[in-house]
């Protein structure tokens, strides 16, 4: 069955869900302090909605089907530069992160997870609005820097963008 199906572009849709994505990552970031399974679980969220308004603006949306989380990051990976891997890596991570504390008791989130989770999401969301399809495109002005998730549970690894392709994820 086909994952993606065509959407019609709606710039004011479009700029509604970057806003959601923006609202969900002061959120996380206001949350941080006492609840880090929740934090990192909006910081995932907003990373999903600044996505899904990037396919949007490409004319595309995931059908409701078991893995739509999956193929709307495989439409973004699979459009954007590909110096930013190591963020998708960490997207994905993310993903797999948040579902085993949601749904399995072995989901520990530390608060270096969260706070790195918050971090990768304002980053991600930055490169998602650099996109020249995406409202209000403003280049990312912070400088890039090494992710890293610390906590055994995480499985997680340190990203360096600027590193060679095959250097880009070491495990801790």
């Amino acid at each position: 069955m086909k994952k993606l199906k065509p959407h019609a572009v709606d710039w004011a849709q479009i700029e509604r869900f970057l806003a959601s994505a923006d609202k969900k990552l002061a959120s996380a970031r206001k949350i941080l302090t006492f609840d880090e399974e929740a934090c990192l679980q909006q910081a995932y969220e907003a990373m999903l909605k600044a996505s899904l308004g990037f396919m949007f603006s490409h004319g595309f949306r995931a059908r409701s089907q078991p893995g739509h989380h999956i193929a709307i990051m495989d439409f973004v990976r699979s459009r954007i530069d590909k110096k930013y891997g190591g963020l998708m890596t960490v997207f994905d991570r993310l993903r797999r992160k948040r579902n085993m504390a949601l749904y399995d008791d072995t989901g520990f989130v530390s608060h270096h997870d969260a706070e790195s989770a918050l971090e990768s999401a304002r980053d991600y969301l930055d490169v998602i609005r650099a996109d020249n399809r995406c409202p209000k495109a403003v280049k990312p002005t912070r400088k890039k820097r090494a992710i890293s998730f610390s906590s055994k549970n995480s499985n997680l690894s340190a990203i360096s963008w600027n590193a060679p392709p095959t250097d880009r994820v070491t495990q801790l």
